[in-house]
């Protein structure tokens, strides 16, 4: 006989089991809605951290290119790298090779990186030092293992080199790299990191006992390495993100990881609660709490993710995102994100700061190799800074100036002291290397495109109104205002101030001879404007003796 179910049990059955279905239902409708914002997030993360890192990285190759680019117009560096050349016997070539070392440890000693390193013109390492601090080593005739363009591996360790050519005319010396050990664990702030190449991890984060796992998850799941995927390590689920940075080439790919499981925990666990609340409500209050659920979820990720489109729009990363969010993970997600974009913002403020002492750090050592023209690149930027002020240029124009007023004679780097202390007067040779300078300094600072802005500075003030000037000839608005303004300046420190070949001018000859230059050598507008600030500047002079005086 057929058995039966009480109208009870019936009754319970039916009310019971849609019910049951509509909360599975709408649990799972909401964990995957929830999986999916997650997810979105983290992805977001991701590309918001390679590109701020990505930025961070760019900074530090254009600082470093700009150090090579000095320290590769170094005249006694090409000397010894010459002799090293030369030498045939083998003892010789062991003293040279001794010389150059030399050189190199304490070039290292003063810009405190932890790789410097010369290769011939053939790709062989010649000599390097390698290590900071205390702790440097020399590096002679060592295997390197290129990993990929700037990727160098040491003594078994990684280093992220940024290379610069050593040239003598059009001839090619060699190759100079300089380098900061690489550091995979910036990469994993959040999560996990590795770098693969050709279908292996060379290095990853994860603990060793996982690199097998983590090796053969991402050669069957993530296309070997080339796309975005989802992997399971440790029985957890990670997100993953392949960054092609350019300068690990096509042969190297960095690997970051974000665990989908431990975001999302915190959310399911945060609804258990209510979904038993609205399993005793019955199947209406289960549709309209599921609904609440869903817009509880989705509204303060929304909002999240609103502020950080507002903030990407102004270019701008936000430190002070709302933590008042109902769902704790999120704010959890913005308190992170604020922290992370508090750290972006103090260290684009200390390389800025590095970046102006490393700036004034060039000026002084120009000054250094003579002390006729010593503080004369800070005098130019300070009256270009008034003078451009007083012409009533907009701030970041006066900014440009300001400091293409301290690197405007940066490219006298490259001409040999003899020339450049020489008491007496030039010969044709010799001032047809002066004139170089402009086009040296050009060269030195184009390789870094923050520097870009200073470069007509840098190779122009040396051009007179009416086209006389080198090394382009060019006249009137063919310069820019910036470079006439430096350009007026310049000329009035160098005529004020003594020389190896003449004293400073008297104050009568220095103002004959600039309102004579008007039209000529110089704007008049400009020059004009000069002559007004140094007559209030006399005035004042002359009116603070008289009250001193007086006080006296």
């Amino acid at each position: 006989m057929k058995r039966q179910l009480s109208l009870a049990s019936r009754a319970f059955f039916f009310a019971f089991v849609p019910m049951g279905l509509t909360l599975g239902a709408s649990f799972f409708a909401i964990n995957k809605a929830v999986g999916g914002r997650i997810k979105g997030q983290l992805r977001l993360s991701l590309q918001r951290t390679e590109r701020v890192l990505a930025s961070r990285d760019a900074e530090y190759r254009q600082r470093s290119l700009l150090v090579l680019s000095a320290v590769a117009e170094n005249s006694s560096l090409k000397a010894v790298i010459g002799l090293l050349r030369e030498a045939s016997d083998p003892k010789e070539q062991a003293q040279v090779h001794e010389m150059l070392a030399d050189q190199l440890e304490g070039m290292n000693e003063s810009l405190d990186y932890d790789l410097l390193l010369l290769e011939n013109p053939q790709g062989k390492p010649v000599v390097g030092v390698v290590g900071a601090s205390q702790a440097r080593a020399r590096l002679d005739s060592e295997p390197i293992e290129s990993i990929a363009p700037d990727l160098l591996r040491v003594r078994g360790v990684l280093y992220e080199a940024v290379p610069v050519p050593i040239n003598l005319g059009y001839e090619n010396l060699g190759t100079l790299f300089l380098g900061k050990q690489f550091s995979l664990a910036s990469w994993s702030e959040a999560g996990y990191a590795a770098l693969w190449q050709e279908g292996k991890v060379i290095l990853t984060t994860f603990p060793g006992d996982r690199r097998e796992e983590v090796e053969r998850q991402i050669q069957q799941r993530c296309g070997g390495g080339s796309e975005e995927c989802e992997i399971t390590v440790g029985g957890e689920s990670y997100l993953t993100l392949a960054i092609q940075r350019e300068s690990f080439g096509g042969r190297v790919r960095l690997l970051t990881f974000q665990s989908i499981d431990a975001a999302m925990s915190g959310f399911t666990k945060s609804f258990e609660g209510v979904f038993l609340g609205i399993g005793a409500g019955g199947l209406i209050l289960v549709l309209l709490f599921s609904a609440f659920g869903a817009r509880s979820i989705a509204k303060p990720l929304t909002k999240l993710i609103a502020q950080l489109q507002r903030s990407e729009q102004v270019d701008r990363f936000p430190t002070d995102l709302s933590t008042d969010y109902q769902a704790a993970e999120v704010n959890v997600l913005a308190k992170a994100f604020s922290r992370a974009a508090g750290a972006v913002r103090d260290s684009k403020q200390r390389l800025d700061e590095a970046t102006e002492q490393f700036i004034e750090t060039m000026a002084q050592t120009l000054d250094a190799r003579d002390p006729y023209t010593a503080g004369h690149s800070d005098r130019v930027s300070a009256n270009s800074t008034t003078l451009a002020e007083a012409l009533g240029l907009p701030p970041e124009q006066v900014e440009i100036i300001r400091i293409g007023g301290k690197l405007h004679d940066i490219g006298k780097i490259g001409i040999p002291d003899a020339v450049l202390r020489k008491p007496g007067s030039l010969t044709p040779e010799e001032f047809a290397l002066i004139k170089l300078h402009p086009q040296i300094g050009k060269r030195i600072l184009e390789q870094v495109e923050r520097f870009e802005e200073y470069l007509p500075i840098v190779e122009l003030h040396h051009e007179n109104h009416d086209g006389s000037g080198y090394p382009h000839g060019l006249k009137g608005e063919e310069i820019p205002f910036s470079v006439r303004i430096v350009h007026v300046v310049d000329v009035y420190d160098a005529i004020t101030s003594d020389r190896a070949y003449r004293k400073a001018m008297t104050e009568e000859r220095v103002w004959e001879i600039m309102m004579q230059g008007a039209g000529k050598e110089f704007d008049p507008a400009v020059v004009k404007a000069f002559l007004a600030i140094l007559r209030q500047q006399k005035v004042l002079h002359e009116a603070l003796e008289q009250v001193s005086l007086a006080n006296a």
